[in-house]
């Protein structure tokens, strides 16, 4: 099967409040997580069901579905998802519901999250408050490992490492530490946000640079 030409995509994204609100509108949802394996036994929304379009099952999962039922899709941002979505709208599915910008809103506005407890990447709140509170400045990104704009901040972090000594930089995966990103409000990944004393001093949404963060640094 091929995928829908995302030339002609319709526009099928909702906020997470929508998306959440429209699910508990229905008796038995049906939730697509349209990410990998991997992706989805990491965390994933309760009720949903892992749906990868390049995976050998992925037709009999489409088969499985009521196309006269709504579908709620999601994915890490919105491009899987919206795939997804255009596919199942060629496939005469009538209500389409794709999650914008992606998971992170979700689990940033504090929606259940089914969360593996055993993934070496996850994160207590109470270890990263004392993180932010022992030193003077930490700059924290909050990214996916599967998300291609974040792998761009990659390199760029550590840059910054080789050149600063006094500035310490902690990674936080959205998908497996909810309580940090519920608490810190994250809705849109990459998000760096520079602490300092413990408190944010500046924060840039989407990819930054070794100078801004530089700067940002000094005038705080």
């Amino acid at each position: 099967m091929q995928l829908g030409c995302l030339a002609q995509e319709k526009n099928f994204r909702i906020s997470a409040t929508d998306f959440y609100s429209r699910i508990q509108k229905e008796q038995s949802p049906q939730i697509l997580d349209a990410r990998s394996e991997e992706e989805y036994e990491q965390a994933h929304l309760p009720e949903a069901i892992q749906i990868d379009q390049k995976s050998d099952s992925f037709s009999q999962k489409v088969n499985d579905l009521d196309n006269k039922r709504p579908v709620f899709i999601y994915s890490i941002q919105a491009g899987r998802s919206s795939r997804l979505a255009q596919y199942l709208s060629e496939e005469s599915f009538e209500e389409i519901y794709v999650l914008s910008p992606g998971i992170s809103d979700w689990v940033g506005s504090g929606y259940p999250l089914i969360v593996s407890q055993t993934n070496s990447k996850r994160v207590t709140l109470e270890a990263f408050q004392k993180i932010l509170a022992s030193n003077d400045y930490v700059l924290v990104n909050y990214g996916s490992n599967y998300c291609a704009p974040c792998k761009k901040v990659a390199p760029i972090l550590d840059s910054l490492q080789n050149e600063s000594t006094d500035l310490k930089i902690v990674k936080i995966e959205i998908d497996v530490n909810p309580d940090i990103i519920k608490e810190n409000e994250i809705k849109t990944i990459p998000t760096t946000i520079l602490y300092k004393s413990g408190n944010p001093v500046w924060t840039k949404v989407g990819i930054p640079t070794v100078d801004e963060i530089l700067i940002a640094t000094n005038e705080n």
